[in-house]
């Protein structure tokens, strides 16, 4: 596991402990499962970490207790929660996980081919952007591809014409299309719409 983040162990608890540690730049987290733990990260590491590697990964926890005591804590990212203006992470929690015990995780779609498809004039709509997945921890897949280098008008790509990568099952329904192909929606002319609001509208009722 080459993905790490270092956390310390913290005391306080509560909103106004926080505070305290959001005005030092340190990112308030609990460590759910067998070594439950309130903690701290740094903000920055934390939020450069996530904004590339995502959330869905497998994460080496290593949390330091004292001033020479470390351990590692493979995890998952259970929750976090972020500021709804600045969009910095304000907690997160973690719940460690068994690396011999599959998990049920959400991984992204990555849709790849469109510069090899035939133009056909269709547009192409993606319905879902990740997919469920049972695995151990260690195979959990930074992205699930979807060849659509093929996919040709009024047709789609569904779960189960997918090939999972090797230990990995959907969970996802085989039926649940990821992406379509459709014709353009025709744009409907000004006559058209003012007839079709006129239709719509409520008659004015008369006044007695």
């Amino acid at each position: 596991m080459d993905l790490v983040l270092t956390a310390t162990i913290r005391e306080g608890t509560g909103k106004g402990a926080a505070h305290r540690l959001r005005r030092e730049g340190l990112l308030p987290a609990v460590l759910y499962g067998e070594n439950q733990a309130n903690l701290s990260l740094n903000v920055r590491e934390a939020q450069k970490y996530f904004n590339t590697k995502g959330i869905n990964q497998l994460i080496t926890l290593q949390v330091k207790k004292g001033k020479t005591k470390k351990e590692e804590v493979p995890v998952l990212v259970k929750e976090i929660q972020y500021d709804p203006v600045k969009g910095t992470p304000l907690h997160v929690d973690f719940y460690q996980v068994s690396m011999k015990q599959k998990v049920v995780v959400k991984v992204p779609v990555a849709l790849v081919g469109e510069d090899q498809r035939v133009n056909d004039g269709s547009i192409i709509d993606t319905v879902l952007y990740e997919v469920e997945v049972s695995c151990l921890p260690a195979d959990i897949p930074a992205k699930i591809e979807v060849d659509i280098s093929g996919l040709t008008m009024n047709n789609s790509v569904t779960v189960g014409e997918l090939e999972p990568p090797a230990g990995v099952e959907f969970v996802t329904a085989a039926s649940e299309p990821i992406v379509l192909a459709h014709a353009p929606r025709a744009e409907a002319a000004p006559e058209e719409e003012e007839a079709a609001e006129e239709e719509n509208a409520e008659p004015e009722q008369e006044e007695e």
